[in-house]
Parts: C-alpha cells; sequence; structure tokens
C-alpha cells in the first residue's frame, strides 16, 4: 500500500471516532475497510477513471465493511456517542472524501 493511501485509510478510519485502544476485532474491521477502498482505488486507477468517480465506487463497493468497521468501533467503546445508523452519514461522507485524496496522489504520478 502506497503512503497516500494508507494515510487516506487512516483518515477514512478516523471517521470512527477513534479514541483508545483498539481490539483485535476492531482492527480487522478497519483493516477490512482499508483493503476494499485500496482495492477500488487500485482498479480505478488502472482504468484511469475520473477521481469525481472515487468516492462513490469506494461506497459502493466498501459499504459492508464500513458499516463493519463503525460498528466494530461502537461495540468497542470507541465510538460510544454512535449507533451504526445514527453515524454511517458521517462516515460514508469521510470514506467518499479521503480516498479522493489518496486517488490524486495515485494518479498523479
Amino acid at each position: 500500500m502506497t503512503r497516500a493511501i494508507a494515510l487516506a485509510a487512516m483518515v477514512t478510519t478516523s471517521t470512527l471516532l477513534i479514541s483508545g485502544t483498539v481490539t483485535a476485532q476492531s482492527a480487522r474491521a478497519r483493516l477490512s475497510m482499508e483493503r476494499c477502498a485500496d482495492t477500488v482505488l487500485s482498479r480505478m486507477a488502472r482504468a484511469k477513471a475520473s477521481e469525481v468517480q472515487v468516492g462513490q465506487a469506494v461506497l459502493s463497493h466498501c459499504d459492508g465493511p464500513l458499516r463493519a468497521a463503525l460498528a466494530s468501533a461502537i461495540e468497542a467503546g470507541d465510538a460510544a456517542i454512535c449507533s451504526v445508523e445514527s453515524c454511517i452519514g458521517m462516515a460514508r461522507d469521510r470514506a467518499a472524501e479521503e480516498p479522493k485524496l489518496a486517488y490524486r496522489d495515485r494518479t498523479a504520478k
């Protein structure tokens, strides 16, 4: 994973309002989301897709991993103020925006 992708994945997972110790389950869920986003970005870069399409592509392909990562963070107490449904909008907003930066960096090379 490139540095830009790693950075984007870290920022994306900050959507989950991570504040403390991470359980193994939370770590696995976040890793799944990172891998999903990286897979989508790789496919889009190979296809030379427009940056405008990145956010929606990540959301449509990674909704399950995003929900799992959010649920795991909630269960671990890292996003205690949330339920999946109450915070999924915020998580989606960030999950759509952050990969655009990584995609921009990836395709600028």
